[in-house]
């Protein structure tokens, strides 16, 4: 049975928070899909367009780097990272997967702000493309967690 989650951050979500979307540059089709179901739960809780701020990095174990830079300009109130990566036959994007999801923590918790992790570790891109919807649960993570701030900081 799937459990259902509260979602009673929705009252709470500030129209001028400005959050960034940063994805990946592998994958375009999918990345756009990624892009666009996490585009469209920010919009549909409330945030306003031109508070959505989109960059590209080059991978998704640059996509830390880009949110760290975001974040230490000031620029963002929350950040979500888009990713796909695709076992191969090494190791390789094992590594890849761990650090990016290591940086974006340190991330997180270096700027006190929310970076949702939505970087898809799969086997193969059939599987990427049956979680293409998960950028709005990135999307409601991210408000879920400023809203929860935004409570303990005031």
């Amino acid at each position: 049975m799937k459990q259902q989650r509260t979602e009673s951050w929705r009252g709470t979500v500030n129209p001028s928070w400005r959050i960034a979307i940063v994805h990946s540059s592998y994958y375009k089709k999918e990345m756009a899909q990624l892009q666009e179901s996490a585009r469209k739960g920010l919009l549909e809780a409330g945030i306003l367009s031109k508070n959505i701020i989109e960059r590209e990095a080059a991978g998704s174990f640059e996509i830390p780097l880009i949110g760290d830079a975001l974040a230490s300009e000031k620029k963002v109130d929350a950040l979500i990272g888009l990713g796909i990566i695709v076992e191969g036959e090494t190791h390789h994007a094992e590594l890849l997967a761990q650090q990016a999801a290591r940086g974006m923590m340190d991330v997180q918790l270096r700027y006190q702000i929310p970076f949702a992790f939505e970087v898809l570790y799969v086997n193969d891109l059939q599987s990427a493309r049956a979680r293409l919807h998960r950028g709005t649960e990135a999307a409601r993570a991210v408000l879920h967690s400023l809203a929860q701030l935004k409570s303990l900081r005031s």
